[in-house]
């Protein structure tokens, strides 16, 4: 076994990324972000205080003001509250997709997908997605998730998320998630050994 140079690629995948990619890539990297969950429980909560307290008025304009009215009011505007903060969560959701993605096809410039290189390295992840390119530190990397669809590498600033149908074969696959997993796992500066 050979110390690997420092530059060289232990496994390089190239793939067309689409508009539909990048935008599950922004949302999950947005979604685990602690302003984005406040914000997204924000407007769950206005949500869901506004459609309750309009319940409530409409309830005792159309019932009357008794005190049980009063409670049954309150009782059915908070469970309407809920409920309705639990279907607008779903509105939203979708409603944030559909903003991300127009903002992606437009970077995108019209294209349907971008070509897009990636290499696990000894030291580093390294990515360039239409000239652009990034480097992804082993050293900040905070886990790799094998997942039913893709294969995602977790850094502290990115995500790197390489789809199944872009691999020639579930083998292949099988090699880049070793190879993440091993790489991750390495102590940063340890030496990685190739096969001669």
């Amino acid at each position: 076994m050979d110390e690997a140079p420092k530059g060289h690629a232990l496994y390089r995948i190239t793939y067309e990324a689409t508009v539909d990619d990048d935008v599950d890539v922004s949302l999950r990297l947005a979604s685990r972000t602690r302003a984005f969950q406040q914000e997204l429980q924000r407007n769950l909560v206005v949500a869901g205080v506004i459609s309750g307290i309009g319940f409530f008025a409409a309830w005792m304009y159309l019932v009357g003001t008794s005190l049980l009215n009063l409670v049954l009011a309150s009782v059915a505007a908070t469970m309407f509250g809920i409920v309705f903060a639990a279907v607008f969560r779903r509105f939203l959701e979708k409603e944030i997709r559909k903003q991300q993605r127009k903002m992606v096809a437009e970077q995108f410039g019209g294209k349907p997908g971008i070509q897009s290189e990636l290499e696990l390295k000894p030291d580093a992840v390294w990515v360039r997605q239409e000239g652009v390119e990034m480097v992804f530190p082993w050293a900040h990397c905070t886990g790799v998730r094998n997942n039913p669809n893709d294969v995602e590498i977790n850094f502290t600033l990115g995500i790197c998320v390489v789809r199944n149908r872009h691999f020639p074969s579930a083998a292949d696959r099988e090699v880049y998630l070793e190879t993440a997993r091993r790489l991750s796992a390495r102590p940063a500066g340890a030496p990685t050994t190739i096969a001669t």
